[in-house]
């Protein structure tokens, strides 16, 4: 948030006086409190993890996330946790300059991973039943097997992916990284629907206008400084 502040020459104020008014409020994730602060606020803009390449981190059952340095990307949203919904950039550079190898759709298809959120993310979008409901919402429209998966589950997400048919989540950045192996990802939030719905499951199709989409609103904290970085958080204001 201090490189955010300064880059943008805007006041960086303690939580602790923060009152909701007119102008944009500006948060680093949603625990300490601030997930009662973008539910009160007009606007704000969320900072979070990047979508790609993000800072080395691990996560810790029953205490969240650890961070291990900053100097990977991080996503930067209007309105949103997930998606800049106004901010429709699809030009591929931002994520070729990454040197990912997209996989052509695979041909393996076993099961469905079905990816359960985070405790924080059920928390603050209150999906205490979603497992379940998603479950019962596939089975109108395919009768493959389901497999549920989470960030503590023994059999890492990579030894899935090798046999997957899908990728289904509420709004999980690794369904991105289902789509670069060549499995479809659908996605069960709004702001991600149109670019992969549980309806269309049985089509599997691989959808990179989503990486491309994602890959224009990530940044690396020197960037902040850069006149594209000042540009980009205008048009996604406006």
């Amino acid at each position: 948030m201090k490189f955010f502040s300064t880059s943008l020459d805007v006041e960086l104020k303690d939580f602790k006086n923060f009152i909701p008014d007119d102008d944009y409020f500006c948060t680093y994730g949603i625990l300490r409190g601030t997930e009662k602060a973008i539910k009160n606020a007009q606007n704000y803009i969320y900072i979070d993890n990047g979508y790609f390449n993000g800072s080395t981190r691990n996560f810790i059952k029953e205490k969240g996330t650890r961070l291990f340095d900053m100097t990977g990307y991080y996503r930067v949203v209007c309105n949103d946790l997930v998606l800049n919904r106004s901010y429709k950039n699809y030009s591929p550079s931002r994520f070729n300059e990454l040197n990912y190898e997209l996989k052509d759709l695979s041909n393996n298809g076993e099961y469905i991973i079905l990816s359960e959120p985070s405790k924080f993310i059920i928390q603050f979008y209150n999906l205490n039943n979603w497992v379940e409901e998603t479950t019962n919402a596939l089975k109108k429209y395919t009768d493959r097997k389901i497999i549920v998966h989470d960030k503590f589950s023994k059999i890492p997400l990579t030894e899935l992916l090798k046999k997957a048919y899908a990728f289904v989540s509420y709004q999980s950045t690794a369904g991105y990284r289902a789509i670069m192996e060549g499995v479809p990802a659908y996605f069960t939030i709004d702001s991600l629907k149109i670019h992969g719905n549980i309806m269309n499951i049985e089509k599997r199709e691989l959808n990179h206008q989503l990486l491309y989409l994602t890959a224009n609103s990530q940044w690396k904290l020197r960037e902040f400084f850069s006149d594209e970085f000042k540009e980009f958080i205008d048009k996604i204001k406006n």
